[in-house]
């Protein structure tokens, strides 16, 4: 699938790609127990242990960069060998789908602390580095000594104990852990005045458990943003808030819901001039890209192709001109916004690579976005005229930059409309472009030998 994932803040300096698997062996690192998920707890509970887990997917570079880097570290090893019972899991795979599920995993890597009964006791979503990793398992093991685990409260809520005080405690204790529960939050926010949602503790609550721009709390987060944007709870307003507008998108597509995805659009809005006070256009670029995203999402292929072409038509336009100022623009804001960062932070490989890329960025969101409209109708317009007009669509994102990538859209059309010769000669060169980058071949290779049968 020829999306892009765009993780940026927690993924700027450690998305590199590497050929590690998520798996090692060496002695010298962590030892992972193998076996199932209550086979693993079992021996937790054998061993008096809580269980770390990694759950990875195979696509994931800050995976394997832990991979790689940290699990055979021997000091992380001693850390981790002594204190928890270790267990990896793939998110995407067997009982991986569930494990995830249960524990509302959507980023990866995830890294779990689970107490032997299966309750969590500690989340760190990311890669920080070895001493990251060692400080989140010290952070684990002191919660692990904590006592009223989440199920007690859980049962407790259930049972139909509704004190604020227990109310308050409870939702800071999933807060900490990741896993929000808006019921309670709404039952919190009713029982408590209005004009105390505003203390230290009552914004983190509601930071911690808001999941819908339609529940209690979210306008008031919204209205007390722009004032806040420059803390550390202002910035953590602002990554609830959007991740209510997506969770809020997530049921609209899966619901079908055309209505709720009107609401999103609307509530997105308010949280776009939240963020800064935006242009009607830029509103309306939003609301289309949201609109587009739903339609292909849900299948509903027409609508969504006059918004496609549309959008197509405007990166196909855009002045060579328009796009070299906007590189430069983009990359002189990147400039200002790193300059108070420390030396060892610059100096690194990675965001010396982020750096690189940030000079071309117009460059590449036009590239990207004709590549991933191109690739859309591939898997799913099999009308000869809309493949034209995505072959069309592919070659300009080729003008801008000849990645292996874009270059495998390019020869899956070639070969869709019948042109196998052109198609294989492209695929080749995009294996090609991919050994000399180091990145992984398979899937060029897998659809080139496809190409010539």
């Amino acid at each position: 699938m020829k999306t892009v994932l765009l993780w940026l803040s927690l993924c700027l300096a450690i998305t590199a790609t590497f050929a590690a698997t998520p798996r090692t062996e060496d002695p010298a690192g962590i030892k992972f127990f193998t076996g199932s998920w209550k086979e693993v707890l079992a021996e937790a509970k054998r061993q008096n242990k809580p269980v770390f887990v990694d759950i990875y997917t195979t696509w994931c570079g800050p995976c394997k960069l832990m991979a790689k880097e940290a699990f055979p570290n021997p000091k992380v090893g001693e850390k981790f060998n002594t204190s928890f019972v270790s267990y990896q899991i793939d998110a995407e795979k067997g009982e991986g789908i569930d494990v995830a599920k249960k524990y509302t995993v959507d980023a990866y890597p995830t890294s779990l602390y689970v107490s032997a009964n299966g309750d969590l006791i500690h989340r760190a979503i990311g890669y920080g580095g070895i001493k990251g990793m060692i400080d989140e398992a010290e952070k684990a093991l002191l919660s692990s000594k904590e006592g009223g685990s989440i199920s007690e409260l859980d049962k407790q809520f259930a049972d139909g104990k509704r004190d604020t005080d227990f109310l308050a405690t409870y939702l800071q204790k999933r807060a900490k852990v990741g896993m929000p529960n808006s019921e309670a939050l709404d039952v919190y926010l009713k029982a408590v005045p209005e004009s105390d949602w505003s203390s230290d503790r009552n914004v983190d609550i509601i930071i911690g458990n808001l999941t819908s721009a339609n529940a209690r709390g979210y306008d008031f987060l919204l209205s007390q943003y722009p004032s806040m944007r420059m803390s550390q709870a202002g910035r953590s307003m602002m990554m609830t808030l959007q991740k209510a507008t997506q969770n809020d998108f997530r049921q609209a597509a899966q619901q079908k819901d055309e209505a709720l995805l009107e609401r999103v659009i609307k509530h997105n809005a308010a949280f776009m001039n939240a963020m800064r006070p935006q242009s009607e256009a830029m509103l309306k670029q939003a609301a289309d890209s949201q609109r587009m995203r739903f339609y292909q999402q849900t299948k509903k292929y027409d609508q969504y192709r006059p918004l496609a072409v549309a959008e197509a038509t405007k990166l196909m336009n855009t002045p060579a001109d328009s796009v070299k100022s906007r590189d430069e623009l983009n990359y002189k804001r990147f400039q200002q916004q790193t300059a108070m960062m420390p030396d060892s932070v610059k100096n690194s490989e990675n965001f010396k690579k982020y750096a690189t890329s940030m000079q071309n960025a117009e460059t590449e969101r036009i590239a990207m976005s004709l590549n991933n409209l191109a690739w859309t109708y591939y898997e799913n317009m099999p009308n000869k005229q809309d493949l034209t007009q995505a072959l069309s669509w592919s070659a300009k994102s080729l003008d801008y930059k000849r990645a292996p990538m874009y270059l495998d859209t390019y020869a899956h059309l070639l070969d869709k409309l019948g042109r196998e010769a052109d198609a294989i000669k492209i695929e080749q060169e995009a294996i090609d472009k991919a050994k000399a980058a180091g990145e992984d071949t398979a899937d060029y290779e897998k659809a080139l030998a496809e190409m010539k049968k």
